[in-house]
């Protein structure tokens, strides 16, 4: 769609323009160009023979210039460019049409953007000595630029050097929005459908050298080209005015109402109300009644009832105008505005209008004043701009990531920004069908866009893996059978973490070859850029959550207007600068059918090394287990040393026993742990790549279990080729599994996308504090009944990290069972969580506990300790009771102090208190409520308070459960 000035200019030149059409060239009047043609002469062209098409079509477009004056040149591209004619090869006409038309077919890839680059460098090496000349650019091409995002940054350049630049896309294939990018405007290029037609543009393209104008686009004009959304827009004028006043009010609106819907121009519902209470409202069918009966002095009393003013079910693309006299009615109409879910303006008349009266009731963006008629004029531009913003007839296709890696929150996000972007861009036929994605994809059709709008918002959290080729897969199926005429559009929105990269980078290629535009929207600060770029359309069709809104996608999908300033993409850069260790177990067992096969690991390996930035072996230490029938570990003390040995480590064939290859790291795991430990804590990454399922599983599990009780320890597991056991993958990766498990047909193949996502997710695991800490030299078990109360509401979460110090607590009940060697055949524990909800959880064994608490979920929401409180002192009645008095009933709490309630939390503490039962309260984060933490512990204060970080808990509050030794 175009703003209303575009239409506008549009109906002002058609004579001319259609006149252009009309008359073919005379070859007079030409100006002095220096023209460049950039052809495509890549494989898509098929044949020699429609390259010389392209030749022949340069040769008839410079017969008509000077060559005593002007200058041309020739650049062909495909995998390479060639500078094939320069600018003073030829000076004569016969002699560069001789040259041109001999050039080479060569075929290959279409790397446009070498092309341009070509073109810059011969354009520079002349531009001094041909000041005031204009340099014009031709492209031709055929298909989309195999690498779109280089192209956008060196077209940046063109258009900055003041190239006019001109596009022709020949063909089905042809990418019209990179076409758009490389013209100098949308009157700059020009769609055929094949070679043939390329005299068509001939007259057209020549008349821009010879009458200094250019030429008609063959890109569709719609005069009428307002496709208005749904909307109110409510006029209000003050009744009690003076006469003189009440007339030039009701002037200022019959002149915005008059500008208003002729640049719209199409038929609305006018009503006029005067006094909500004196239920007077009159509607007209036209603009003419409406502002006849407008002008009336005064204007007529009520010929309908005011019961419904408002309907709840305007049909779409229509517009309603009120115009309100007096503020009772005023009121009424405001409060409905409210409750409507079309778009709605309000415009405020006169100069003794009180702004007051109309603020905090809409956006600011959605009410106005007028006083004057330039304000007027101004209003009714910005109003036609806003209105103007549906589409031409479309298929829409929302594609919405369900996965765990997303969650409930964010898939609400996704639906609600679903819902607003179809508000904002439904007419009257355009159909809407969503794909939601997590292990399946499922698909749901909607025949009408406010239908849609309302049902998306019920749509369920699924979770599970994110097999976002299986939804690209659906939706070019499902576009396979629509009309070709319409319009199709994709908006695929995830947080590009694929469970399946390789399949989504195919698909996403599948998809760029047929007329689908596709738009992505990345979800939450961690998504995979990588990713995200290879499924958009173009680099500009590729936007975040986080920096863009429904109207600017609208006219993005619609228009293709939005800013570079609002278009935020985050850069791949990846945090890796905590310490970690990382190990890789590389499967080589007969499996993998082939030494080529087990190379391929080694390369995979060295270049996620190289990712990494390995570079310094004390920050970042590497090794590397190899596994068929047995496991070796290799371990290095240097990047030369890790990749020279890599290279050679051989290939050993035998069963696929991956528990031994586990078990070692499991070995060295608990040498850490029971080892004086004085360094600082580094988190451990160990990455397994393997191709088919493990000889023992049940060994396998067994292992894994054990290594995913160190909260420090992140397992990555990496399936490779087609007979991948998904359960056993998940089983091997650490929670949540859809962040830390990836499947791979080949890693032969440029996993660009799969590097990306593996090292995002390393550097995010490294990033949560180490979980480990140093033993005590206590031997004798220890019989205490322990309640836990971990906070997890919203006031514990930080911004980038919502869990992070929900995790640390997690951390502290693990290290506090196993540090405390806590006996469970003479003690019972229980943990509560809260927030608005508060939920109790019991375990019989430190297995158990350890094993389940690492999946107990981050709540948010507000901060109920005292409710927390009072269901930890039943816990700690109900052990004191059943253990007949034996061992100290203790309970412990982790909280930032940031009560919901504080008063009453003080209350229950001191209720605890009274029964004699021990508290122990731990400050956790950065913003502590150190007087509420002393309020909720037991005396003496300096002996049962503690903060988390600072880590003096462990000498203190683990000794003294020990007393008794």
């Amino acid at each position: 769609m175009f703003s209303v000035t575009w239409t506008l200019v549009v109906l002002l030149l058609s004579p001319v323009l259609i006149e252009s059409q009309r008359s073919p060239f005379t070859g007079q009047g030409c100006e002095v160009v220096d023209l460049i043609f950039i052809l495509d002469r890549s494989w898509s062209l098929r044949s020699p023979e429609n390259f010389q098409k392209e030749l022949n079509f340069v040769a008839q477009v410079v017969s008509v210039l000077d060559f005593d004056k002007s200058r041309v040149s020739v650049v062909t591209f495909s995998d390479d460019a060639d500078l094939n004619i320069k600018f003073n090869d030829y000076f004569r006409l016969d002699d560069f049409q001789r040259a041109v038309r001999a050039l080479p077919w060569i075929g290959g890839n279409t790397y446009t953007h070498k092309a341009i680059e070509m073109m810059l460098q011969e354009y520079n090496q002349h531009v001094r000595d041909r000041a005031g000349i204009t340099t014009i650019g031709v492209v031709v091409t055929d298909g989309g630029s195999t690498d779109p995002y280089k192209l956008e940054d060196v077209v940046k350049v063109v258009h900055n050097d003041r190239i006019e630049m001109f596009a022709i896309g020949v063909g089905d294939e042809v990418n019209q929005q990179e076409l758009e990018m490389l013209a100098s405007g949308y009157d700059h290029v020009y769609l055929l459908n094949d070679l043939n037609s390329l005299s068509d543009v001939q007259d057209k393209l020549t008349a821009r050298f010879c009458r200094g104008t250019p030429a008609p686009s063959t890109q569709d004009q719609n005069s009428d080209s307002c496709v208005n959304k749904p909307a109110h827009v409510v006029m209000v004028l003050e009744g009690s005015l003076p006469t003189l006043q009440y007339q030039q009010g009701l002037a200022l609106i019959s002149d915005l109402v008059t500008r208003l819907t002729s640049s719209i121009g199409r038929s609305h519902q006018f009503r006029l109300i005067r006094g909500w209470f004196h239920g007077s409202v009159l509607s007209f069918a036209n603009v003419q009644g409406f502002l006849k009966e407008l002008r009336r002095t005064p204007p007529r009393l009520a010929l309908a009832a005011a019961g419904d003013i408002l309907e709840r079910d305007i049909n779409p693309g229509s517009l309603a105008i009120t115009v309100v006299i007096g503020q009772s009615a005023m009121r009424s109409i405001i409060n409905m505005l409210e409750e409507n879910t079309q778009a709605a303006y309000v415009i405020g008349f006169g100069n003794s209008f009180r702004r007051s009266v109309l603020e905090k009731t809409l956006p600011a963006s959605n009410i106005f004043f007028v006083q004057t008629r330039e304000q007027s004029v101004k209003v009714a531009q910005k109003l036609s701009f806003d209105l103007c913003s549906g589409c031409e007839d479309m298929d829409l296709y929302f594609l919405l990531d369900t996965s765990y890696s997303i969650g409930p929150e964010k898939f609400a996000r996704e639906c609600k920004l679903a819902s607003d972007i179809s508000l904002r861009i439904q007419n009257t036929t355009s159909s809407i069908t969503t794909i939601d994605y997590s292990d399946t994809a499922m698909m749901h059709i909607y025949g009408d866009g406010h239908r849609f709008s309302s049902l998306i918002l019920s749509h369920k959290w699924r979770g599970g893996n994110t097999m976002t080729h299986s939804a690209l897969e659906m939706a070019l199926s499902a576009s396979a059978a629509k009309s070709r005429e319409r319009k199709q559009v994709v908006i695929l929105m995830s947080d590009g973490a694929s469970t399946s990269p390789d399949r989504t980078e195919k698909m996403a290629r599948k998809i760029h070859q047929r007329p689908l535009e596709t738009f992505v929207i990345g979800i939450g600060e961690n998504a995979n850029v990588e990713e995200l770029k290879v499924i958009a359309s173009s680099p500009s069709h590729l936007y975040m959550d986080s920096s863009v809104t429904a109207d600017q996608l609208a006219n993005a999908i619609c228009r293709g207007e939005i800013s570079d300033h609002d278009n935020k993409v985050p850069s791949d850069n990846q945090d890796c600068s905590n310490a970690f260790d990382i190990v890789f177990v590389l499967d080589s067992s007969w499996s993998l059918n082939s030494e080529k096969n087990f190379k391929k690991e080694l390369r995979f390996v060295k270049n996620l090394a190289d990712n990494l930035q390995l570079d310094d072996f004390n920050h970042v230490t590497a090794s590397v287990i190899t596994y068929a029938d047995q496991a070796k570990e290799f371990t290095f003390r240097s990047k030369t040393e890790f990749l020279r040995t890599l290279e050679e480590l051989p290939w050993i064939g035998g069963n696929t026993y991956t528990d031994r290859a586990l078990d070692l790291v499991l070995q060295s795991v608990e040498r850490r742990v029971n080892s004086v430990y004085s360094g600082s804590e580094r988190a451990l990454v160990v990455v397994v790549i393997t191709d088919g399922g493990a000889t023992s599983p049940f060994a396998l599990q067994k292992v894994i279990s054990k290594l995913k009780r160190f909260r420090f320890v992140k397992i990555i597991a990496v399936g490779v080729g087609v007979s991948i056991n998904i359960k056993e993958l998940e089983m091997i990766a650490s929670d949540p599994s859809d962040n830390h498990m990836f499947m791979v047909d080949d890693l032969g193949v440029n996993n660009k996308i799969l590097q990306s996502l593996l090292t995002s997710q390393i550097c995010r695991d490294t990033k949560y504090l180490p979980l480990v800490s140093p033993p005590l030299s206590i031997n004798c078990p220890v019989a205490a009944n322990l309640v836990f109360v971990l906070d997890s509401s919203s006031s514990l979460g930080v911004v980038k990290n919502p869990d992070v110090n929900f995790l640390k607590e997690i951390a502290f009940v693990i290290d506090v069972i196993k540090l405390g060697n806590i006996d469970f055949r003479q003690s019972r524990v229980s943990v509560i969580t809260y927030s608005d909800v508060i939920k109790l959880h019991q375990y019989h064994s430190e297995n158990d506990l350890v094993s389940n608490i690492i999946h107990l979920p981050f709540l948010g929401g507000n901060t109920f300790t005292d409710i927390a409180l009072e269901l930890m002192l039943d816990e700690l009645n109900y052990f004191h009771s059943v253990s007949n008095g034996r061992g100290s009933t203790i309970g412990v709490v982790l909280t930032d102090g940031q009560s919901t309630r504080p008063a009453l939390t003080t209350s229950m503490a001191r209720r605890i208190h009274g029964v004699g039962h021990r508290i122990v309260a731990i400050g956790v984060g950065r913003r502590v409520d150190i007087h509420m933490l002393t309020e909720i512990a037991s005396l003496p204060k300096n002996q049962n308070v503690f903060l988390l970080d600072e880590l003096d808990w462990r000498s203190s509050f683990l000794s003294s459960l020990h007393n008794q030794c």
